[in-house]
């Protein structure tokens, strides 16, 4: 099993309490919400002293000696190329939609890549296909920000599916937003880094990242249950009694 896939279900995952006479804040070896990096540009040696993301991704099937866990886009990549990854460490694998099955019996994470707007019939369906969790692709361009749009968006999907849900941001995010963005239900977070001053920025997102508040567990609503009312029968008015005369 993946070890970054387990690590996205633990986000959500409430930790048992510790038992006896030592109380633990058992809050504080709960993993935050995951910070991944896609790396484009970036030569061999500034990948390998990256440190600051909880995952990065790569472009290409290349051995990185690197202890933080690593992912491959596929693309257009066929099962040969998957299976050299997987023996140079390669530990997740994001898949398109319209990508490569992979076998059950590969030992990598499946993260599915789905466009946001997928219909809900098929976005229940995910539930059922052999992958670890979701990737939102969002529909045209990325204005920069995060928007009550994109928090209605990343709330849909996660009320929806039973796999963790990881969706792009901007590499300026705020605290607010990404404590909302979390409170959404998202597990991972994926920014894009082209350049060395992305690399000091994402720096900056793993300093708010750790000083964010886990969400709060959400109350499930119960149905209010509504009782069926009789309908009240048409009232005939009273007959006068006829030994009431009026005199």
């Amino acid at each position: 099993m993946s070890k970054f896939i387990d690590r996205l279900k633990q986000v959500f995952q409430p930790r048992p309490t510790p038992m006896g006479f030592r109380p633990k804040n058992v809050e504080e070896t709960r993993p935050k919400i995951q910070l991944i990096a896609h790396l484009h540009n970036l030569s061999q040696a500034q990948a390998e002293n990256l440190n600051t993301a909880d995952a990065i991704v790569v472009p290409d099937i290349k051995p990185i000696k690197i202890d933080t866990l690593h992912g491959l886009w596929l693309g257009k990549m066929g099962l040969e190329e998957v299976d050299k990854a997987i023996e140079t460490g390669v530990d997740f694998a994001i898949i398109p939609s319209n990508g490569i099955l992979l076998p059950s019996d590969k030992k990598i994470g499946k993260i599915l890549q789905i466009n946001s707007s997928v219909t809900d019939v098929l976005l229940r369906a995910v539930n059922d296909l052999p992958v670890d969790a979701v990737l939102i692709q969002e529909d045209g361009e990325n204005d920069g920000s995060i928007t009550w749009q994109k928090l209605m968006l990343f709330r849909r999907f996660a009320s929806m599916l039973n796999k963790p849900i990881l969706a792009p941001i901007p590499i300026t995010a705020t605290t607010t937003e990404l404590q909302m963005a979390w409170e959404t239900g998202l597990s991972g977070l994926i920014v894009d880094i082209e350049s060395t001053s992305d690399l000091e920025a994402l720096g900056n997102l793993r300093r708010i990242i750790n000083e964010l508040k886990h969400p709060l567990p959400k109350k499930r609503e119960r149905p209010t249950p509504i009782l069926p009312q009789a309908m009240a029968k048409d009232e005939k008015p009273e007959k006068p009694d006829e030994d009431d005369d009026d005199d």
